[in-house]
């Protein structure tokens, strides 16, 4: 058994605790949670927050290794191009192997414990097998040749079936409304409608919504340059070629969304009533120099979650490290709501909410320390670190 106290205990299911404490027995399940009334010399007293584990929505541990290998901030169509030009199988295997072992062990001290990972083949499955960390895999297809699409399709087959082999989660998902041929857009929408869970970057740059409004920019000279078949315009924003096809009772994962505005979000949310908004602000940063319109968010209470991107794209995997951005471009979101979007609207979105994302009597969601807060705004520094305990 063990008692974890704190100065705030912020259980996410309900209001936070001052000098809390959550009781856990042998096998990490929560027995109690309260207020402090006797602390004992068995009971471990964390100077800060307490919280449920983190819950990494986006990710692509397969990237791991490609940490420095691009130039940052040079838009979405520049950094597709250099992903084009410089093979991800640059290093070989047992590098890759390595650095996705390396990432996955930061991420778990960092205090994500579960992540809803990217993957195109099936080189990071070992690594998931023997985790500590639950994953979900989105097994992704792209390609806009129809020719090649049977190929995308057995492809994405083969890294499930292999994925089911394990005994691993995981589905197939489409990567993006500008990237799918109309065949394999159809093939991936339907599984993952079948599988009633869905994981899509959306509207990551202006790029994208003008592809699609006038067959326009930056995204559809570097498709051009390349011959590859750009997607038909529809004359709207690049979100409505998602919302033509996805079910509304699909649990549904928009990530990144720098782009989007106000009437894409009031017509995404009426039609999809389990949507969640994967906010990634660091690569985001990194990559377009803009964050997403947070704030239209929050007003509209919208069920977001924290996801990290990869190293090809962040120096660093660590979802407080994206709260705190967050916080310091936002600073009317009350910590109460950031922890939430990092947890349980996480865990929601990947459908593992009966364990993880909130400290409840009956659940095993694991226990994040955070330390170095201004406890009396209660609200992160820029030295408040987050550990697993």
């Amino acid at each position: 058994m063990r008692r974890i106290a704190a100065h705030y205990i912020f259980p996410i299911s309900g209001e936070p605790i001052p000098m809390g404490v959550v009781t856990l027995n042998d096998e990490g399940i929560i027995t109690a949670i309260g207020q402090l009334q006797n602390e004992t010399e068995s009971t471990e007293f964390y100077n800060g927050i307490i919280t449920a584990g983190f819950v990494n929505v986006h990710c692509h541990l397969e990237l791991s290794h490609l940490q420095n290998a691009y130039t940052l901030q040079n838009g979405l169509a520049g950094f597709i191009a250099q992903m084009n030009n410089v093979s991800r199988y640059q290093v070989n295997e047992e590098a890759r192997k390595t650095a996705m072992a390396q990432a996955d062990k930061i991420m778990l001290r960092n205090g994500i414990v579960a992540v809803g990972d990217i993957c195109n083949t099936s080189e990071s499955f070992s690594i998931k097998k023997n985790s500590s960390i639950f994953y979900h895999s989105f097994v992704e297809a792209a390609g806009l040749d129809e020719a090649i699409a049977d190929k995308k399709t057995q492809i994405a087959k083969q890294v499930f079936d292999e994925a089911k082999r394990l005994q691993l989660s995981a589905s197939i998902t489409p990567h993006a409304a500008y990237s799918m041929s109309e065949r394999l857009f159809a093939f991936t929408i339907k599984t993952a409608n079948d599988a009633q869970i869905l994981s899509v970057h959306n509207q990551e740059s202006e790029e994208e919504n003008a592809l699609f409004l006038k067959g326009q920019g930056a995204l559809y000279d570097l498709f051009i340059k390349n011959n590859f078949p750009p997607p038909a315009v529809i004359g709207k924003n690049s979100i409505y070629r998602l919302l033509q096809k996805i079910q509304k009772n699909t649990q549904t994962l928009f990530v990144h969304n720098v782009a989007i505005n106000e009437n894409d979000y009031d017509e995404a949310s009426e039609f999809l009533p389990n949507l969640t908004w994967g906010l990634c602000p660091k690569s985001n940063l990194k990559i377009e120099n803009k964050l997403p319109p947070v704030d239209l968010l929050y007003r509209k209470k919208a069920r977001v979650a924290i996801g990290t991107d990869s190293l090809a794209s962040n120096d660093e995997l660590s979802v407080l490290s994206e709260l705190k951005i967050i916080a310091q471009h936002f600073p009317q979101i009350p910590i109460q709501t950031l922890l939430q979007w990092a947890t349980l609207n996480g865990a929601r979105a990947l459908k593992i909410d009966k364990q993880f994302g909130s400290l409840e009597v009956g659940k095993k969601p694991e226990i994040v320390w955070i330390e170095n807060v201004d406890l009396q705004k209660l609200q992160f520094t820029n030295d408040s670190q987050s550990k697993l305990l």
